[in-house]
């Protein structure tokens, strides 16, 4: 990602305060800071920490980060909890099958819409 994105790249996970030590003491760490690489921790999850990681890593307090609270697989993972219960006793085709029905169900006639409210804030951020 950063030969790809380059400079000041954000990267969210669940644990990027514990992440971003361990990135800047591995061998990517020089080209990390070279390119002002940040380490992020998402809304949900960063509200466990302390309050000195919170400010160093929480989206909360990025600036031009507009709405996203990097949480979107934990949402997605979250709903696809319902296959669980018809999921159980099925076969591994239908097992397979009902994820699959699942995801593209979410791409048709969820996440198409869901782009508006993500997209419009960052273009607010990006003109003004």
């Amino acid at each position: 990602m950063l030969d790809v994105f380059g400079a000041d790249l954000g990267l969210g996970y669940d644990i990027g305060c514990g992440f971003c030590e361990t990135l800047n003491n591995g061998p990517l760490g020089a080209m990390a800071r070279k390119n002002n690489h940040q380490c992020l921790v998402g809304a949900f999850h960063g509200h466990a920490h302390n309050r000195l990681c919170q400010s160093r890593f929480l989206t909360t307090y990025v600036e031009g980060l507009g709405t996203e609270d990097l949480e979107t697989c934990e949402r997605f993972f979250s709903r696809s909890n319902a296959l669980a219960g018809s999921t159980q006793h099925a076969s591994k085709f239908h097992r397979r099958q009902a994820i699959a029905e699942f995801a593209m169900y979410n791409d048709k006639f969820e996440t198409f819409q869901n782009l508006s409210k993500f997209l419009d804030p960052c273009l607010l951020v990006l003109t003004t």
